[in-house]
This record gives structure tokens, sequence and C-alpha cells, in this order.
């Protein structure tokens, strides 16, 4: 090959390989959006409805950020999360997604009254997202139970507020069936506030922890869920009625709460653009060159 042809095809196998490498970057042509459902200014241990579009794929994901998380965000059924991950939800055949994010499935002791952002992506296009975020308020009489999932053995810690002017409030450990298992105690400070700790010994399985005192109007509930001795690491709850595809029908199918990295391809483009550009200007020089 001579020197003039090779002059020739160099641009020209540069332009190949630029389109080559740098095609799944283009090809990222749609939408994607978020929303809630409601007013917004949701209470720490509520039930949030998102839904959105996306014509990207077949996948989105979800996480959260604000105070006290990663700044990367996490997975909105697992505060401890991978950093960047999110949990998933199908999109329906009309490109719309729905999903319940039911804060009593999840440790809350995370969260605090201030605005968070939720950010939703989808799986094989990362790089497009589209994001909302209202306030979550701490109620002001609640009771949280730390871990919210824990095994057999382990020690959980329930903290709560009830009206002033109660001494004392009744924690009961309630089994799937609505049967109390276990009945404590709890005395409460002037302020409030009450502290009640004790080592779990029930079977594995989902129960509800129930604060009473007959002088309060209303009783207090929180969720819990205990695995057997053996499992490793903290498990991810997952929600009880997770919306997917909001069908004509009204059938409703569980996602995939699988934690997927945030894998960007920030650079690409702009690569591009260059290589494009310098093969440009070779044939433009060659062009001149050969007149």
């Amino acid at each position: 090959m001579n020197k003039s042809r090779l002059y020739y095809w160099f641009p020209v196998l540069v332009m190949l390989c630029t389109g080559f490498f740098c095609m799944p970057a283009l090809a990222a042509d749609g939408t994607i959006s978020i929303a809630y459902r409601g007013s917004g200014g949701y209470y720490i241990g509520d039930s949030v409805i998102f839904d959105g579009i996306n014509t990207l794929g077949n996948t989105t994901l979800i996480k959260i950020t604000g105070p006290g998380l990663p700044a990367e965000g996490v997975p909105l059924y697992n505060l401890n999360g991978i950093p960047g991950s999110g949990n998933t939800v199908v999109v329906d055949s009309r490109n719309q997604w729905v999903y319940s994010w039911d804060m009593k499935r999840i440790d809350t002791s995370k969260l605090q009254t201030a605005r968070y952002t939720f950010t939703a992506w989808d799986k094989d296009n990362p790089e497009i997202t589209a994001t909302t975020s209202f306030v979550l308020k701490k109620p002001d009489i609640y009771m949280t139970a730390n871990p919210s999932t824990a095994r057999i053995g382990d020690y959980i810690q329930v903290d709560g507020v009830v009206e002033k002017g109660i001494d004392y409030i009744k924690i009961d450990v309630v089994d799937a069936t609505g049967t109390p298992l276990r009945t404590f105690l709890a005395p409460v400070s002037g302020m409030g506030f009450f502290h009640y700790g004790f080592h779990v010994d029930m079977k594995p399985g989902e129960y509800s922890i129930k604060g009473s005192n007959p002088s309060m109007k209303t009783d207090l509930v929180t969720g819990i869920t205990i695995t057997a001795p053996g499992t490793t690491g903290q498990p991810t709850p997952e929600p009880t009625q997770p919306a997917v595809s909001a069908s004509p029908a009204g059938t409703m199918s569980t996602p995939d709460t699988t934690s997927v990295p945030l894998n960007t391809r920030a650079g690409i483009a702009p690569l591009t653009i260059v290589l494009t550009l310098c093969a440009f200007v070779s044939l433009f020089a060659i062009s001149r060159r050969n007149r």
C-alpha cells in the first residue's frame, strides 16, 4: 500500500472505529420521569407511591439521597445498601412503571425531618436520570424498632414518643395472626420519651410491635422481620404490595429489589466528537493535497 492510500484510509478507519465503540452512547434515545402521588410532606412510616415513564428500556431503578445518607444514594428498601445502587421495578408495555415504598418495612432510624431526593434511571442507560423530592417529617408521636430486621438472639431497641402525661406504655410483640407473643412495660419520661430493649427469641417470620396505654388516643405500631440464626448480613425487606405495571386490568407483580450499581459512561460523547473532528480534518487535508 502506497503512502497516499494510507493517508486516505486512515481517517476512514478512525471514523468507523469511533462509530463502533460509541454506538451504545448514541443508542440511548428516550426519556425517563419520576413523580410521587399525593401532595407530599409525608411522615416517616407512611407509604409512598412513585410512578413515571421510561422509554429507554425495560427496567427502572430508584434510589434516595438526603441528610444522613450517602451522597451517591441508596436503595429505598435498604438504607444501608451499596452507595449508588437502587431498587428495580419493571416497565410495562406502555413504557410506564409504578412503585410502592412502605416505610414500615425498613429501618427508619436513618431518616429525619428533612427534604429527600428520589432519582430514577434506566438499568441499561444510567447516564439519563430524573429526580423528584419532598419533605419527610418525623411524627410528634411515633415508635421505631432498631434494627427492623434481626436474627434470633439479636437485641432489638424500641424507641418512641407518646403524649405527655402518660407514665408507661405496654409493648406487645404480635405475630401474623394478631396473637401477642411477648409483652413488656416501658416507663415514659416526663417529656414523653420511652426506650425498651429485648433479645429476639421468636421463630423466623414477620411480626408487629404495638405500643398502647388506656390513656392514649391511638396505638403505635411498627414492624420487624426475624431471620434464622445462621443468616449472614441484614437482608433487604421486600415491599408488601410493590405495584409494578399499571395494566388496564389492574394487575400487579412483585419487582426484583436487587441493588444495581450506577455505572455511568461519562466521557464517551466528548471522545466521539474529538475523534470525528480529527478524521474530518485529515480528510480535508488529503483532499487539498491531491488537488
